[in-house]
């Protein structure tokens, strides 16, 4: 049985489904000009490996960053006393700047292997797009996140 979500959290998972599909499409895109193409920059060739560590790196920095942010500003909502509908419009905040993060780690990824065609960075891409993906709003989630239950996040349309 599949639960009703209110349409704040509808309209916030299709944000989240619309940045989600643009990282993929990128992706595939990428994997098509990288694959039939072979369109990498011959300048770049010889920093490969570098450039595999920096896509690393930047990864690992924007997703721990971002969790990281983004459970400061829960803090943040949660101490504070605001109406409902306030606290989640600072929770769609939050998530849109752990998703702008996140999904920047992954586009300088994607745009890392254009330049390299090497599919390590494409790795790393594809795992930073999952990892977007885990973090798609869902009812019991934000409720949680927000403190509440989910009856009381029902009622708040």
């Amino acid at each position: 049985m599949q639960q009703k979500s209110p349409s704040e959290i509808k309209a916030l998972s299709i944000l989240h489904l619309a940045l989600l599909m643009g990282q993929v499409l990128f992706v595939l895109i990428s994997v098509f000009l990288g694959y039939f193409k072979n369109i990498s920059a011959p300048s770049l060739q010889p920093y490969s490996q570098q450039l595999v560590i920096l896509s690393i790196a930047v990864g690992i920095a924007c997703f721990i960053g971002a969790n990281s942010l983004f459970r400061k500003k829960i803090q943040k909502i949660n101490a504070e006393y605001k109406p409902l509908l306030e606290r989640f419009n600072d929770y769609r905040a939050a998530c849109i700047t752990r998703w702008g993060l996140i999904e920047f780690a992954a586009l300088f990824s994607i745009v890392l292997f254009l330049l390299t065609n090497n599919y390590i960075i494409l790795i790393v891409a594809a795992i930073l797009v999952l990892l977007f993906f885990s973090t798609r709003p869902l009812l019991p989630k934000v409720a949680s996140d927000l403190g509440i239950s989910e009856i009381e996040l029902d009622k708040m349309i």
